[in-house]
């Protein structure tokens, strides 16, 4: 089925959906697949419409997805255990993140990493602040100069499409860029931050810490793979997202991953798939005064 700009409604009330938090939906669950040019609505509770998603197909073109995968590849790889409800909630617990014996407070370990800036100080220099809101380079961006670089021309691409299709959203989320300190924000685009996952199945959550009057930018590239299609099983919508593809997504509505299928046949390493979401962190405008810790500068 395909809606070229249609209304949709959530067909589980929002009470009764909180039970699937951090849940799995493969495609069987979903009624409506969307696998063209597309554009979707909802209204929200005070009766005001909004965009739930903007699909369009072969956007990427070969060449700059290449650049993303020589770009993050590698670095995507890498396992961490911050995505909370996004990783799943493991077997036999009630939520997504447990207390370890050292007092951290973590979640399953999955690839998914953050370059770009970010408005979180790292864990061993929180203590030299008053307040959480930091603002910094992160870890890849910082260290990985020539890749960074060498990535830009894929994240405005993106950036550009946003401004194509996004209409108040994007004009509402330019305004809030442009009082951000330039030096922890994306040039020549309205995104501070960038996720990458490499072949991880989200779970039923919701996104936070991102600017709550934009829109999420999704991009896939990848090799060898079927599925890991976007799901909004509370509207029971499907989006076949695939490699070239661009969707724009409200990522405040519940969200997650169909199975990703990796041909391993004969030990294929050739076989990923990996996925880009673009944003601009909420608290960054709040980073003005600068401070260097070692190799770190940070804004407070």
């Amino acid at each position: 089925m395909n809606n070229n700009n249609s209304i949709f409604s959530k067909l589980i009330p929002d009470e009764l959906f909180e039970k699937y938090k951090g849940k799995h939906f493969n495609e069987n669950w979903y009624s409506i697949i969307i696998d063209k040019d597309s554009n979707g609505y909802y209204y929200d509770s005070e009766n005001k419409k909004k965009v739930l998603f903007k699909f369009r197909k072969n956007v990427i073109s070969p060449e700059l997805q290449q650049v993303a995968i020589d770009s993050f590849l590698q670095y995507s790889k890498k396992k961490h255990s911050n995505r909370g409800l996004a990783a799943g909630i493991p077997k036999g617990q009630k939520t997504a993140r447990t207390n370890t014996h050292t007092g951290q407070n973590q979640g399953q370990y999955i690839s998914s990493n953050i370059s770009g800036y970010f408005d979180r100080p790292l864990r061993e220099h929180l203590h030299l602040f008053k307040k959480n809101i930091v603002c910094r380079t992160t870890a890849f961006t910082l260290n990985n100069k020539e890749k960074w670089k060498n990535a830009l021309p894929f994240i405005k691409k993106c950036s550009s499409e946003y401004s194509r299709l996004g209409g108040k959203y994007y004009s509402k989320q330019k305004k809030e860029y442009s009082l951000v300190n330039k030096n922890i924000k994306i040039p020549e685009t309205v995104f501070t931050t960038i996720t990458s996952n490499y072949n991880f199945r989200t779970a039923c959550h919701k996104d936070s810490g991102d600017y709550p009057h934009g829109l999420g930018n999704l991009i896939v590239t990848g090799k060898n793979y079927t599925g890991g299609y976007l799901g909004f099983p509370q509207f029971k919508i499907l989006i076949k997202i695939e490699p070239s593809d661009f969707l724009l997504m409200d990522v405040h509505q519940w969200h997650c991953n169909t199975p990703i299928n990796l041909n391993n046949q004969n030990n294929n390493q050739n076989s990923f798939r990996l996925s880009f979401v673009m944003y601009l962190r909420k608290d960054s405008v709040e980073c003005k005064n600068k401070k260097i810790i070692g190799l770190n500068t940070y804004y407070y």
